[in-house]
């Protein structure tokens, strides 16, 4: 029995290794990648052109390696399976995305929100004292944190207003990983002193944002490709989000925030990103090298 079972194990690990070197030399079809980029982009919105074709090859490959699958076709049957592949779409999904992110990430388009948006709100909205913020795609929740640090400074009598940072992604995993707000110290270091000390508290070798901030933010699952029925928001943040829509995504996208924003809202893009020749119902303002855009009509 001892002998038998020394025999199997390697034969075991060796069709393991032997199936994995099969997966990655695996090459996608023309059918293949337009059955894979046309079910990625209906659901998602996300388009891959030809240019992405080794990069999506290479998600592939390792999520077929996930499900110890050696066919691009059975994992397409898998993932398109509305009963049974709905997660494993996400994951998919989500595998092609970078998530990269961090706290106050383009300071000077968050100084334009501090020092020119957040005032100007106070002023417009001191009777209501009602203020709600939509950080789409909001990745490990860096971005909705900042806001709400901000809004919490910047307001004084923060205790009197009635703040929500709605905080969507189409991550679970990072949705998941947001809700915790627990970063390491790197994450963490390029937050103002003064911040960190109001916000933060260290626990062992992390530091874990404060309930006071947590309650401010909303977090749930959303896909841009879909309507969620948002109105009368005074500020929405997208950024380095559009860059993996094509141009029609794109226009559904700006016309669906427009429709979500009150009006005289305002909508922070990346810095790469832009309403030229998408929309002419926002106002550009560019504030001491940060840029944002103000819905007008």
């Amino acid at each position: 029995m001892i002998g038998a079972s020394r025999v199997q194990q390697p034969e075991g690990c060796c069709a393991v290794s032997s199936e994995r070197v099969r997966v990655s030399s695996m090459i996608l079809t023309d059918d293949e990648f337009k059955l894979f980029s046309q079910l990625i982009y209906n659901e998602s919105g996300i388009s891959i052109k030809e240019a992405k074709r080794e990069f999506l090859q290479v998600r592939l490959q390792k999520r077929l390696q996930a499900h110890r699958l050696v066919s691009y076709y059975r994992y397409y049957k898998l993932v398109s399976d509305k009963n049974q592949g709905q997660r494993e779409l996400l994951d998919l999904v989500d595998s092609l995305t970078i998530n990269e992110t961090s706290f106050f990430r383009n300071r000077p388009q968050m100084d334009v929100f501090a020092d020119m948006v957040i005032p100007e709100l106070i002023r417009r909205k001191s009777a209501l004292k009602r203020l709600r913020i939509w950080s789409a795609g909001c990745s490990r929740g860096h971005e909705p944190y900042s806001i709400a640090m901000t809004i919490l400074k910047r307001l004084g009598d923060a205790d009197s207003w009635d703040v929500k940072v709605l905080a969507s992604d189409i991550s679970l995993r990072v949705l998941e990983l947001a809700q915790r707000g627990s970063y390491t110290e790197l994450e963490v270091e390029n937050v103002h002193p003064g911040y960190r000390d109001s916000f933060f508290k260290k626990v062992d070798n992390q530091f874990q944002v404060i309930p006071r901030l947590r309650k401010l933010i909303v977090f749930d699952y959303h896909n841009l490709k879909h309507e969620n029925g948002l109105s009368g928001l005074d500020a929405i943040f997208c950024r380095n989000v559009m860059i993996y829509f094509d141009r029609e995504e794109q226009q559904r996208l700006i016309n669906k925030f427009h429709a979500s924003l009150a009006e005289g809202g305002y909508l922070f893009l990346g810095h790469t990103e832009t309403l030229q020749g998408l929309s002419d119902k926002f106002r550009f303002i560019y504030h001491n090298k940060g840029a944002v855009y103000q819905k007008t009509g």
